[in-house]
């Protein structure tokens, strides 16, 4: 119908108009891209986890709690590091690396926390 093709144009041109923009403001930041690219990632991985869940059933519901919480506590470390990459004057000029470190250091707790939770 018109509506449907009037809401997949307008879609599309939200869609279109958002990576325009993005490209544009991120065109000389590949380290922001990629931290992107993989919050994505993350956030897909928990999208799948959860419609299997849905899908499948909860049989080993510890495994689920686990994955999707890994899923879930990557997404937010790297949105953290996102945000000291973009804008390290709002957390005392911390170098880059600092930043990475402290990333690196999170992951590795929280998948030993993930690892231990699964049993």
């Amino acid at each position: 119908s018109q509506v449907t093709r009037m809401f997949k144009e307008k879609v599309q041109d939200i869609g279109t108009t958002f990576l325009a923009k993005y490209k544009e403001v991120h065109k000389d930041k590949k380290e922001v891209i990629l931290i992107d690219m993989f919050l994505l990632f993350s956030f897909l991985t928990g999208v799948v986890q959860f419609i299997y869940l849905i899908i499948a059933g909860q049989f080993p519901y510890n495994s689920f709690c686990a994955g999707f919480f890994s899923a879930l506590g990557v997404f937010v470390s790297t949105a953290c590091l996102r945000m000291q990459v973009v804008a390290p004057e709002d957390f005392d000029n911390i170098p880059k690396e600092r930043a990475f470190a402290d990333f690196v250091v999170f992951n590795v707790l929280l998948h030993f926390v993930v690892i231990m939770f699964m049993g």
